[in-house]
C-alpha cells in the first residue's frame, strides 16, 4: 500500500520539461483547429514585429524630415529669386538715372560753355588806320587751305612796313588747335616774336598768301583772325572773319 500511494504521488507531480502552447482556432461552428507552438517561435515573432515597427517608424520620420527640408530649401530658393529680381529692378533704375543724369551734365556742359564763349568775345581793338585789307578769298581743297588779301598802304606818301601773321581755327575750338602761318609759338592766341611774321614794305598794296595742311575736310565753320605789325612790335590792325 505504501508503495502504491508513493507512486501516484509521482505520478501527480510537475514535469521539468516545458510544453509546448496550444493554440485553438475555430474556423466555423463546431469546428475546432488545434496547434502546438514552441514559446521560442512566439518569442521571436514578438522581437521581429517590435523590430519592424521601429525600423517602419524611423523611415516614416526620416521621409517627414526629408520633405519637410525640401520644403524650406524651396522657400529659401524663392526667397533669393525674389531678391534677385528685386535687385536686378534696381540696377535698371539705377542705370536709367545715371543715363539721365549724364545727358543732363552734357546739356549743362555745353549751355556752359556756349555762354562762356559769347561772354568771351572781346571787341577788337581800334588803331590807327595804317593799313587796310581787301579781296579776302579763303579755299580748301585736298587738304590744303589758302588764305589770299591784299594788303594796302592807307598813308598814300608814306611807304609802311611790319609782319603779318594769318591764324586760323574750328569755331569753338582751343588756342592749342589754332593754325598760324608764318609757324611762330603762341600765348594765349597770340605770337610771342612779331618779328616771325611774313615781312612786308608797301607803298601802295601787297598781296599776302598764306597755305596750311589739314589732316581732312572742314566740319565746322572756320575763324580766320589777320594780325598786323608796325616794325616795334605794336599791333597796327586787326581782322576776325568767319568762313
Amino acid at each position: 500500500m505504501a508503495t502504491e500511494s508513493t507512486g501516484k504521488r509521482k505520478l501527480k507531480g510537475h514535469t521539468s520539461k516545458r510544453e509546448p502552447l496550444t493554440i485553438m482556432v475555430l474556423k466555423r461552428t463546431g469546428t475546432v483547429w488545434t496547434g502546438k507552438v514552441s514559446a521560442w517561435v512566439l518569442i521571436v515573432a514578438g522581437v521581429f514585429l517590435c523590430c519592424y515597427i521601429l525600423i517602419t517608424l524611423v523611415v516614416i520620420y526620416q521621409h517627414f524630415e526629408f520633405t519637410r527640408g525640401q520644403e524650406v530649401n524651396r522657400a529659401h530658393e524663392a526667397e533669393l529669386t525674389n531678391a534677385l529680381d528685386a535687385a536686378h529692378r534696381q540696377l535698371e533704375r539705377a542705370n536709367s538715372q545715371i543715363a539721365l543724369l549724364e545727358a543732363y551734365i552734357t546739356e549743362k556742359r555745353e549751355e556752359h560753355l556756349a555762354v562762356a564763349q559769347k561772354d568771351t568775345v572781346v571787341p577788337e581793338p581800334s588803331f590807327p588806320e595804317l593799313v587796310d585789307i581787301s579781296q579776302l578769298t579763303v579755299t580748301h581743297q585736298d587738304r590744303v587751305l589758302t588764305v589770299a588779301f591784299n594788303i594796302i598802304n592807307t598813308q598814300k606818301d608814306t611807304p609802311i612796313s611790319g609782319h603779318v601773321f594769318v591764324l586760323a581755327q574750328l569755331k569753338g575750338s582751343g588756342h592749342d588747335e589754332m593754325l598760324i602761318h608764318p609757324s611762330c609759338p603762341l600765348n594765349d592766341g597770340l605770337p610771342i616774336d612779331f618779328r616771325r611774321g611774313q615781312r612786308f614794305t608797301i607803298r601802295r598794296f601787297k598781296t599776302i598768301t598764306s597755305r596750311y595742311d589739314l589732316d581732312g575736310p572742314l566740319q565746322e565753320p572756320l575763324i580766320v583772325k589777320i594780325l598786323v605789325y608796325d616794325d616795334q612790335g605794336t599791333v597796327i590792325f586787326t581782322k576776325t572773319v568767319e568762313v
